[in-house]
């Protein structure tokens, strides 16, 4: 199965190659490193870590479930509908593999969704101030833009990728919060249990 370019596709990845130029070369390039396999596995490592620390296993075990599925899923589909790459010579990087969906723009949503969910559970200070969560949907954004610009995707690509991404962030905070809720029904049944016993 090969998924072809929607119609708009070709027009979209055109006109942004007739507006190329520095210093936006470099800088689409800075930022699209930021939705990177690398870099995205260090900011799970990092939530995991402070959730740890805080004794929020559940929190820990959401960033790692969510990264680690979400990357399976995201392979498996690109293999299914085997969609190419725009033309080389249309890229700015150097980039192999198949095209739909982007996985810099399903993986950003993916990690730093749930990483923003998780900070303003974990920290007071983030829920005091629940703008600078802001900085999540506006990194993700710009991730998926700097795969058209550089020629890396199609626009269907990463459009596709963040819907992709937002519903998995969905489908694991429903998980989460259904085991959380299996847990405190069952550790108050067994608190019942033990006082009934007494």
């Amino acid at each position: 199965m090969s998924v072809s370019p929607f119609v708009f596709d070709p027009s979209v990845t055109d006109w942004v190659v007739t507006i190329r130029a520095e210093p936006w070369n470099s800088l689409w390039q800075m930022i699209t490193v930021l939705g990177d396999t690398l870099t995205l596995t260090l900011v799970v490592i990092a939530v995991f870590v402070a959730a740890w620390l805080m004794e929020r296993i559940d929190l820990a075990a959401l960033i790692v479930f969510g990264g680690l599925s979400g990357y399976l899923m995201m392979a498996v589909l690109k293999r299914v509908l085997g969609r190419s790459r725009p033309p080389v010579h249309e890229r700015l990087i150097d980039v192999d593999g198949l095209s739909l969906p982007s996985g810099h723009a399903m993986m950003s949503t993916v990690v730093l969704g749930l990483t923003a969910m998780i900070l303003f559970q974990l920290y007071p200070s983030v829920r005091a101030r629940p703008a600078v969560l802001l900085a999540a949907p506006v990194l993700i954004v710009l991730i998926g833009l700097s795969r058209v610009y550089l020629g890396a995707h199609w626009m269907s690509d990463v459009l596709l990728g963040w819907l992709l991404g937002l519903i998995w962030v969905g489908v694991c905070l429903f998980v989460h919060q259904q085991i959380g809720r299996w847990v405190r029904m069952r550790t108050a049944q067994a608190s019942v249990a033990a006082k009934t016993r007494r």
